[in-house]
């Protein structure tokens, strides 16, 4: 939809946003002062080429609770340990407690410990541009203009990221057993318990590797998020700012631009905006697109399953991308984001029709949740693949209606 030369004006434009968001509002922490001014930075940009007025919605929010998660996990651990020695079926119970923590908050991204954690401001901002006749479907395009905590092992010991995670995650398990083992043990009694508690020592060797989530994030320390995800952010507005700009209108599909606000405190704004507009956008057929660092081309990806795994996104939205990605001359293939999750999840888990689009080296790059994802590490080339898919996209699935 957009040729070579439009694609590539459109890339520069996202590069020179992105630095400037970043140079002027700094790293943006979820429910931070600097995230809320770069929304309303994007609001007032948003304006010059969306029709009607363009919306920021606040929302509430524990930012605090989801980047807090491995210390919480490592320190009720820690406080298991202790209480063996009071009893250990106490032991048991502060392990399924941590369980708890790690399957709602990381492994599903629920509230679950938001209760605990003082409330701050966020918001998602939307605009729309419409179609030049008939509203009869619509593709909302998606980033996030919030920044991570900084992921201080995989800046610090990079060629040593999953070392630590996965000693982490059997550091965990082997405790749990230890104190499961001994439980049954004592319930036993006798010589069994007798036996079982000389192991008791070994917790103290196995407790420096979950003690290590204490320091997995920075909570000090917010990075630039210049590809992840202000690269989503621009490249989704970049396509939309094009076709106004070129005259480029679409035939029967709406166009709606989100920029979400605190992706990386668990999937938040997603949550409110699937939830607040679930129903009002329903009235024709919506499709989401989330599009998430773009930094990587050799790694660009459809994800078709998301949140650690556990999220199946949407068909033909993942189809539709493929197709978009041949047209372009590109195979690209299905993938699963195995570790973390995407704001896609949150509308797929809300009952949406949606799919990913992202390009970043999944092992993770150094860049990742670091101080190193800055405006000078970014990638023109991929940045404009992705637009070209993007919109390419937009008008594959907006011909579908000139066709009915």
């Amino acid at each position: 939809m957009l040729n070579e030369s439009q694609s590539e004006a459109c890339a520069s434009w996202v590069m020179e946003q992105v630095r400037h968001v970043i140079e002027t509002f700094g790293p943006r922490a979820p429910g931070t002062a600097a995230e809320r001014d770069a929304q309303k930075y994007i609001r007032d940009e948003m304006q010059d080429f969306c029709d009607g007025e363009v919306v920021l919605e606040p929302f509430t929010l524990a930012s605090q609770a989801f980047f807090a998660m491995p210390a919480v996990t490592a320190l009720i651990m820690l406080l298991s340990v202790v209480c063996w020695y009071v009893h250990p079926w106490i032991s048991v119970g502060l392990d399924l407690l941590a369980l708890a923590v790690l399957y709602f908050q990381f492994l599903r991204y629920r509230l679950f410990l938001d209760p605990l954690f003082p409330k701050s401001e966020s918001s998602n901002v939307y605009g729309r541009i419409a179609p030049s006749g008939e509203i009869r479907r619509r593709v909302i395009l998606a980033g996030h203009v919030d920044s991570a905590r900084e992921w201080l092992f995989l800046y610090l010991l990079p060629c040593f990221f999953w070392v630590m995670v996965i000693a982490f995650f059997v550091g965990l398990t082997l405790l749990m057993l230890i104190h499961l083992g001994s439980a049954v043990a004592w319930a036993v009694g006798g010589s069994l318990w007798e036996k079982v508690s000389r192991v008791a020592v070994f917790q103290w060797i196995l407790c420096p590797l979950p003690y290590a989530g204490i320091f997995f994030s920075n909570l000090r320390r917010a990075v630039p998020g210049a590809n992840d995800n202000l690269s989503g952010v621009f490249t989704s507005m970049a396509i939309g700012r094009a076709l106004k700009k070129e005259g480029l209108s679409l035939a029967h599909t709406e166009l709606v631009l989100v920029s979400m606000g605190s992706e990386e405190a668990g999937l938040r704004g997603a949550k409110v905006f699937a939830e607040k507009h679930k129903e009002a956008f329903s009235d024709v057929q919506t499709l989401f697109i989330g599009m998430e660092t773009f930094r990587d081309l050799e790694h660009m990806t459809i994800y078709d399953r998301d949140m650690n795994g556990t999220v199946h996104h949407d068909e033909q939205v993942c189809c539709l991308l493929k197709e978009a990605g041949k047209v372009r001359g590109l195979d690209l293939p299905f993938g699963s984001l195995f570790f973390g999750s995407s704001d896609a999840a949150a509308f797929t888990q809300a009952g949406w029709q949606a799919g990913l689009l992202a390009a970043m080296d999944p092992a993770p790059p150094p860049y990742y949740h670091t101080r190193l994802d800055n405006w000078d590490n970014m990638s023109q080339e991929c940045l404009q693949q992705a637009i070209q898919i993007a919109s390419t996209a937009l008008r594959l699935f907006d011909k579908q209606t000139e066709e009915v």
